[in-house]
């Protein structure tokens, strides 16, 4: 149906997996995060791939977490974000862990589990520094307390989220120190929350203090790391991890011609041949996710050659040099991201981050898992 695709490497992502769970010990329950179609990777094909090796999934919508349930998916499954009144009902019905930071949400889910002769899960996002949803920290256990009182209403969890675990230590360890505070004073009241969560993959693999009893796998799981400084820290603590990328994006030539010296190649004619090529259209553009900046900047491989983007990236076409290509036809595979073009490189050329990049994959591209 479509010439661009990705393709998933089962190995890979269970390898990822593997190598968490022994970083985080058998203590700690990890949540692997396949919000945002599993960043780029396939929101159905990665959770049932990883369903009977873990309890729980994080996602960012009660879309994404109905999709699931609709799948079969039986694990825990908790929306990391906001949740609309109207779909409450939906979700609670589906056993759907909720989150909250808002008592008059509390007031609407209790009265929904109510009618539904339910309990309904929540856990209670606090705010430690990022600036996001949550309650503030010195609000945390008069809010816990007034949700307490709702019966039909049960705090499964009470989590926080890093602003800046890999780059800034003492802000991180001030986020830290007012999450303890809120969990030492729900203590001093006897309130115990069952999971309490922090730490994303980078706090995983760089800051072992605050994996509590729970964590949030996310880019970690599909073998990118979430920065160069955690990739450096983590080397050096856990020499024996390593993390595979599990993600080949490719697409296919679907012309080839050659164009003489002086010709000019896509919108705007910014590439001028500067001598006789051969030139490649490849099947794929800024529709399926590749950023127009690569125009005239990117690489794809080839029969393992590198091969320059040339033109501007189109909405569903680029042009690529494949003069030095030798056999090259039409219908050739070509690698957009992977077998050596990593997510990072292509990040660097844009000037963003290797979570972009594979997360602006479109959704409606085909996944297909390899093993």
């Amino acid at each position: 149906m479509y010439n661009s695709w990705v393709e998933i490497s089962k190995s890979a992502i269970l390898h990822n997996l593997s190598q968490f769970q022994k970083l985080a010990g058998e203590a700690v329950e990890i949540m692997p995060i396949v919000k945002s179609n599993a960043y780029g990777h396939g929101l159905i094909l990665i959770s049932k791939l990883i369903s009977k090796k873990v309890k729980w999934l994080g996602v960012v919508s009660l879309g994404e977490a109905l999709a699931l349930r609709k799948q079969g998916i039986k694990n825990n499954i908790f929306v990391l974000s906001y949740v609309p009144s109207r779909y409450l009902k939906e979700g609670i019905n589906q056993r759907i862990d909720l989150p909250l930071y808002d008592l008059t949400d509390a007031k609407i889910i209790s009265q929904i589990a109510g009618c539904l002769k339910k309990k309904a899960f929540v856990h209670i996002k606090v705010d430690t520094g990022c600036g996001r949803i949550g309650v503030m920290p010195a609000e945390a256990v008069k809010f816990v307390k007034a949700v307490k009182q709702y019966g039909n209403i049960e705090i499964r969890g009470i989590f926080s989220h890093f602003a800046s675990s890999e780059e800034n230590a003492g802000y991180t360890r001030i986020q830290l120190a007012r999450f303890n505070a809120v969990l030492d004073a729900l203590d001093q009241i006897g309130i115990n929350i069952p999971y309490q969560h922090i730490a994303c993959s980078a706090a995983i693999l760089i800051r072992p203090e605050v994996k509590f009893n729970f964590v949030r796998l996310g880019l970690g799981l599909y073998g990118l790391w979430p920065s160069a400084r955690a990739r450096q820290i983590a080397g050096k603590s856990y020499p024996w991890l390593k993390l595979r990328p599990a993600l080949t994006w490719k697409t296919k030539i679907i012309q080839i011609k050659t164009v003489s010296a002086g010709g000019k190649i896509g919108y705007g004619g910014t590439y001028v041949a500067k001598h006789k090529l051969k030139l490649a259209v490849l099947s794929a553009g800024y529709w399926e996710g590749y950023d127009r900046k690569l125009s005239n900047a990117g690489i794809v491989l080839i029969k393992n050659k590198k091969c320059p983007i040339i033109g501007r990236i189109c909405m569903n076409l680029m042009m690529a040099d494949v003069s030095k290509v030798k056999d090259v036809k039409l219908g050739d595979d070509v690698i957009l991201l992977g077998m050596g073009i990593t997510a990072d490189d292509l990040a660097d050329q844009i000037g963003t981050i290797n979570y972009e990049v594979v997360t602006r994959i479109n959704p409606l591209l085909p996944r297909i898992l390899k093993n």
